[in-house]
């Protein structure tokens, strides 16, 4: 019985020294690479810094082309109905008005080329 319990006490003896052991170990790597990241402090704060500057511009990048993709498409719609309408009054006035007709499309042609000028 003293022989059964002493080689239990011994087996825990081993498990704790393998586990301190391998406490230090860790805690010898831990302190190596606080060493390493002490002496690379400033290169990681600039590598963060611009880090931060990439995604604040990749931010206003986003916003600037989600803003123009609005602007487009709330062109497109407005020459939509201006196309849809002129066509429309086209194919009504076309068999009564048929000056009348040229002349709005006339109208409509030199409404177009002024925008065009004038936003170019």
């Amino acid at each position: 019985m003293y022989l059964f319990i002493a080689t239990i006490f011994i087996a825990e003896l081993i498990i704790a020294i393998t586990i301190l052991l391998l406490i230090n170990k860790a805690d010898k790597m831990v302190r190596s690479f606080n060493n390493t990241v002490t002496g690379k402090r400033k290169e990681i704060e600039k590598a963060l810094g611009d880090f931060k500057y990439c995604v604040t511009s990749f931010g206003e990048y986003y916003d600037c082309m989600i803003n123009s993709l609005k602007k487009k498409r709330r062109q497109f719609k407005i020459n939509l109905i201006k196309n849809i309408a002129m066509y429309l009054s086209l194919f009504m006035l076309k068999g009564k008005y048929k000056k009348a007709a040229a002349l709005l499309q006339f109208a409509v042609l030199f409404h177009d080329f002024w925008l065009k000028t004038r936003t170019n």
